[in-house]
């Protein structure tokens, strides 16, 4: 007899004993509500001193510790307390997540015995948390994604349409109407040559991002002249800021150390950031700001205009992939909304970094780096 009651004593103990070897945080809670056992887990994760985890130590104990260092937030502590015993002693199934101070997450789960009193056990899900938040994130961006996309082909259908609907519509006219006068016929032949540029611009930016994307751009790395860089940029675009009358001011440092970049991509990164400018530039009283500044180890290129500007939620945004940079005044801006994102990706290839700086309505500063050459 005293051989099987051995045996049911280090049956027990091993029980027992294997409870300290889980995962999971461990509690039993008798009728009483006083503890029958726990592990150490249980009071690690609760953060509870060894000292409470006696047996027979009330719950009412652990809810008062609980209280008294605010985890339960403000209130008498009395009152917090009466409410969790209450509860408690309703010795129903329950399962909820709590998030400790300390950031843990713990799934609590507890579960009512025949004779009264419930087991309960802690699991510590702040990794699973962050994992599901993070592919909750993850999926929300893709949605996002795909619905900027969509918008994109949308918006680049329509912007294909209109510029060639034009132009069949003035070529038809000039080949149907030999007596179209001579001053129309130029008007007429201007407006095809601007939506004719107008496609090549779409159709490069769509190129180029492709190729970039796929990483099949070419690039040709040298040591370039900053200054004369920004300043044959700049040249090459003044006719069209002309044009509406919007003034563009240059600022150039006295002497300048060669920059590590391609110039081609480099000059499609200024005049796009030029042509933002232009765009959103109020006519007659625009005003562009370009200068070129040189740090310790990087050069950096500004460009800024006195449009409407862009909110500081758009930020980050406006670089992304078929996204435009749209203000008050401006529901539909032409283009393809891929030449920041363009922009970004050969500034990131250089090893420079590309950011705007913005304040509605005090205008936009536009700006990005160029590392120095050997």
């Amino acid at each position: 007899m005293s051989s099987v009651k051995d045996a049911e004593a280090r049956r027990v103990d091993s029980i027992v004993g294997g409870l300290e070897y889980l995962a999971q945080g461990f509690s039993i809670f008798d009728r009483e509500l006083r503890l029958v056992t726990c592990n150490r887990r249980f009071l690690d994760l609760l953060g509870f001193p060894e000292a409470l985890g006696t047996i027979g130590r009330p719950l009412a104990d652990f809810f008062r510790f609980n209280a008294e260092r605010g985890d339960y937030g403000p209130g008498s502590i009395d009152e917090l307390v009466g409410e969790r015993v209450a509860l408690a002693s309703k010795a129903e199934p329950h399962c909820f997540e709590r998030v400790r101070p300390n950031g843990t997450v713990l799934e609590v789960r507890g579960t009512p015995l025949p004779d009264g009193g419930f087991v309960t056990t802690y699991s510590d899900i702040t990794e699973r948390k962050s994992w599901e938040e993070s592919l909750q994130a993850a999926k929300q961006k893709a949605e996002e994604a795909n619905q900027a996309k969509s918008a994109f082909l949308n918006m680049v259908t329509h912007d294909l349409r209109t510029p060639l609907t034009s132009i069949r519509s003035l070529t038809e006219i000039l080949g149907d109407d030999p007596d179209v006068d001579a001053e129309q016929r130029r008007e007429f032949l201007r407006i095809i040559n601007a939506e004719c540029l107008r496609l090549v611009r779409m159709i490069n930016d769509l190129l180029d991002f492709a190729k970039i994307e796929a990483g099949r751009m070419d690039w040709c790395i040298v040591d370039l002249d900053a200054a004369d860089l920004v300043r044959s940029a700049v040249a090459s675009i003044a006719p069209m800021f002309a044009e509406k009358a919007v003034g563009i001011e240059l600022t150039l440092p006295a002497r300048a150390r060669p920059i590590a970049g391609d110039h081609d991509r480099l000059t499609q990164v200024i005049i796009n950031l030029l042509s933002n400018a232009y765009k959103f530039a109020p006519g007659k009283t625009g005003q562009v700001r370009v200068s070129l500044e040189c740090g310790p180890s990087e050069a950096t290129i500004s460009v800024a205009d006195n449009g409407p500007g862009i909110p500081i939620e758009k930020h980050a945004e406006v670089f992304e992939e078929f996204r435009q940079v749209v203000s008050a005044n401006t529901t539909h801006p032409q283009g393809t909304g891929l030449g920041l994102a363009i922009c970004r990706r050969i500034v990131d290839h250089l090893g420079g970094r590309i950011w705007v700086e913005s304040t509605p309505p005090d205008g936009a500063t536009f700006r990005f780096t160029v590392p120095y050459g050997t």
